[in-house]
């Protein structure tokens, strides 16, 4: 009988607590600096018009939400784990974050982090088929680990930026309703 509950109870832990898309699983649950954060939702980053699968994501909240101005208002820290299904270089990347934040944060606002942002993104680095962007969003600037080198930004500002890049604008609206939990 304890055999049948242990393996009634893997096989619970095992397929409940994970999101997968696109053959990536993620957790549905993180702690970040002593907060336990819960799986907001889980999405396929596509480029170009043909639509090419580029990393799967997931945004992380102490609160589920599918309110934008909750999504980038709510306490921090906030977590975004990339899992690239295709090699990027280090241009593309680069390019495509300073794309997202020209979109997504007015001129003056920019003017005030682009320094910090520049920071950011000079941390961007060819990446494989395989490897992981991730990025913590803190009260008082943005940590990301990356090619086993994890940097940290200061800036406050800096952070909502960074998460205004998948929902104002947003470059690839399905990816921001799947963070948003609506697919």
């Amino acid at each position: 009988m304890k055999q049948i509950v242990f393996i009634l109870l893997m096989a619970f832990n095992s397929n409940v607590f994970a999101a997968k898309k696109a053959g990536i699983s993620i957790p549905d649950k993180v702690t970040i600096d002593g907060k336990e954060l819960q799986l907001n939702g889980i999405g396929v980053r596509r480029a170009t018009f043909l639509r090419i699968k580029v990393y799967v994501g997931g945004l992380y909240l102490e609160k589920k939400t599918q309110k934008v101005e909750e999504i980038l208002s709510s306490s921090y820290p906030k977590y975004i784990p990339m899992h690239f299904m295709r090699d990027v270089d280090k241009e593309d990347l680069q390019e495509a974050w300073l794309e997202g934040l020209k979109a997504a944060v007015k001129e003056a606002d920019r003017k005030e982090i682009m320094k910090s942002f520049n920071e950011f993104n000079s941390n961007m680095a060819d990446i494989k088929k395989g490897q992981s962007i991730l990025i913590t969003l803190k009260k008082d600037g943005v940590q990301m680990s990356f090619a086993g080198k994890k940097t940290f930004i200061k800036n406050q500002k800096l952070s909502r930026a960074i998460l205004s890049i998948w929902f104002i604008n947003a470059k690839d609206e399905q990816l921001r309703d799947e963070f948003m939990g609506k697919s």
